[in-house]
């Protein structure tokens, strides 16, 4: 992508958006989910390095000064909202991670700013917990080890994944024929209790035998066409595996 007409001297990037800058003294924010252009500021100098903070703060210098601007996504800004002057000529910048804090390296060593604001304040401890103790560490490496892929499901044959597993195929039919002979289990049930003088013995009898018909109808009435399913599947193997020598006369399906 042609993001300056010049050269560029700084990029930087957080989450979908990027910041360049370049010798024709532009602050460029970019959407990298479609590589266009947001927004363009016009600075008084070339800017050379460039750093991007969690709350999408950009920090941008010069020779020794150092200027933070606000809200660059939003296209809000029309001023610095902090300047700063090194004692040597700035070489990087890099904000820290969920704090106010951005780290500046010039050519006399190191110098550390304050930006309210910059640092992410609400961070996600199941992800990243900068404040985590050595126990929670332990727990945190254990678990990504126990979240991996299994070494069964790993493959470099691409194939493989439209292929049949033929071991699940057969536990599933040993279980269907588990099934097939298995007796049914009794149906149970106990009419309820009505008031007095108003069920006899035989009543209850009665909807006792009419409950239990019913519902081992229905269980006949699944066994069969489980049954016939897989009869059905046993047939068409056996079709399939049974060939002769006078199969090469018989019609093939186009």
């Amino acid at each position: 992508m042609l993001a300056h007409p010049c050269s560029v001297r700084g990029i930087a990037v957080e989450n979908n958006y990027m910041a360049t800058t370049g010798l024709d003294r532009k602050l460029r924010i970019w959407d990298v989910r479609n590589y266009k252009q947001l927004y363009a500021y016009t600075l008084p100098f070339g800017l050379a390095e460039v750093s991007f903070s969690q709350r999408y703060a950009v920090s941008c210098s010069v020779g020794n000064q150092i200027q933070i601007f606000n809200d660059v996504h939003l296209g809000t800004t029309t001023a610095p909202y902090m300047s700063h002057q090194c004692t040597g000529i700035v070489s990087s910048l890099q904000f820290c991670p969920y704090e106010d804090v951005l780290g500046v390296g010039h050519q006399h060593g190191f110098t550390s700013l304050l930006v309210p604001g910059s640092g992410e304040p609400n961070f996600n401890a199941l992800l990243t917990n900068p404040y985590e103790s050595k126990t929670q560490r332990r727990e945190r490496e254990v678990k990504q080890l126990l979240d991996k892929i299994q070494p069964e499901l790993i493959t470099l044959d691409t194939t493989e994944i439209v292929q049949v597993n033929t071991d699940l195929l057969e536990k599933e039919n040993e279980r269907l024929k588990l099934l097939l002979h298995t007796k049914p289990r009794e149906v149970k049930f106990k009419p309820r209790n009505k008031k007095k003088g108003r069920g006899s013995a035989l009543r209850k009898e009665q909807i006792k035998q009419s409950v239990q018909s019913e519902q081992r109808f229905m269980i006949n009435e699944a066994r069969k066409k489980l049954k016939e399913e897989f009869l059905t599947k046993e047939t068409v193997k056996v079709e399939d595996s049974q060939k002769t020598v006078l199969d090469r006369f018989r019609k093939k399906d186009v």
